[in-house]
């Protein structure tokens, strides 16, 4: 008995100190490269790099204004775009097809997509939205469509809204009614989303050709969709089904306790996710080589090539020239405090909720 427990010991031991050489060994890289950039990237730190554009290669003056914000922009579209979509993909998988084959298959696919290479989305979406097919402009086609569909859910979404707001107000017993009321806002909305694309395609197809920010932003949102997609549906399955059920014996609809009920009881993780898929993609440089390319001037045009911080790093990095590689350094110590950032606020949030939480 003793030999048995000395064995234990011993296994045990050698088991706690691979761990721990291990996390340490991990710790220590992580600690190398933060000071690298820290060091490295402080000399680069100025108000020039905020405020002006780059300078002639050599000149030694000029920033990085416009990285800065072509950066934001196509970040914020691309949010614009994935969030709306991977929440409403997760809501349907985790309440409309709850427990299906359907559900199962689309969240496999989605941990597949989650760890496909970026640079593969970045070819794919080459493929469709900057290569031109043809003489048909097949880039600008999906840009417009995807345009038009983000508009038609944000106003289906309103219209739901106002839709229910008055239907809590009047009396409508007849669940006929109320289903043809439903199948109506979505028909509107549908409506709504074609003639969105009718009056946009005259206006931007022939002002986006080739490279563009719109096919930047489409790469990050496609990484971002299968984050939010995963991270929805699991805390909405989370949500105990009592709950619903509650909802349900009181003769409110299904559209009603996911919107007042489950959202509300995962709206934390959801917000959890949301943030850290906007931090996976703010550091991506192969999605946008891609696609939006570069621009060493300052635009705000997501019709055109359009600069990025991480190609402009991408780009310095590999030049010749002392000041590029300054400005590189600080350029990723702002992406790498950024990106600190979205992670305290995720942390903050999840810790608020379960310290509320624990001291009711």
């Amino acid at each position: 008995m003793n030999r048995t427990v000395k064995k234990r010991k011993i296994i045990s031991f050698i088991a706690l100190s691979l761990s721990t050489f291990s996390a340490i060994f991990g710790l220590f890289w992580l600690v190398f490269i933060l000071f690298d950039v820290i060091k490295n990237g402080i000399a680069g730190l100025s108000l020039d790099l905020f405020l002006k554009d780059p300078a002639p290669p050599g000149m030694g003056e000029g920033g990085l204004r416009n990285a800065f914000i072509g950066q934001l922009e196509i970040v914020f579209f691309a949010t614009i775009i994935g969030v709306p979509l991977g929440i409403l993909a997760g809501t349907f998988i985790a309440e409309y097809a709850r427990g299906t084959k359907f559900a199962r298959i689309v969240s496999i696919l989605s941990d597949i997509m989650v760890s496909v290479p970026s640079i593969v989305i970045g070819t794919f979406i080459y493929s469709i939205m900057v290569k031109p097919i043809g003489n048909i402009n097949l880039g600008a086609i999906f840009g417009v469509l995807f345009l038009s569909v983000i508009l038609a859910v944000i106003f289906g979404g309103i219209l739901n809204i106002v839709v229910n707001k008055i239907l809590s107000n009047v009396s409508i017993k007849s669940r006929s009614k109320i289903n043809f009321i439903n199948i109506t806002v979505v028909l509107i909305t549908v409506l709504f989303g074609i003639g969105t694309f009718i009056y946009l395609s005259p206006k931007l197809i022939d002002r986006i050709q080739g490279f563009n920010g719109w096919a930047g932003a489409s790469a990050l949102a496609f990484i971002m969709i299968p984050v939010v997609l995963r991270t929805t549906e699991d805390m909405l399955t989370l949500v105990p089904w009592t709950l619903r059920e509650a909802a349900f014996a009181l003769g409110a609809s299904y559209y009603r306790v996911i919107k007042d009920i489950v959202y509300r009881s995962a709206i934390t993780g959801i917000i959890t996710g949301v943030i850290l898929s906007i931090s996976r993609v703010a550091g991506e440089t192969a999605p946008l080589l891609f696609t939006s390319f570069n621009n060493q001037f300052f635009t705000l045009d997501m019709n055109e090539p359009i600069s990025s911080l991480t190609v402009m790093i991408f780009t310095y990095a590999m030049g010749p020239y002392d000041d590029w590689h300054k400005q590189a350094w600080a350029a990723s110590l702002v992406i790498t405090l950024f990106i600190l950032l979205i992670t305290l606020i995720a942390r903050y949030i999840i810790n608020y909720k379960f310290g509320k939480h624990k001291a009711q």
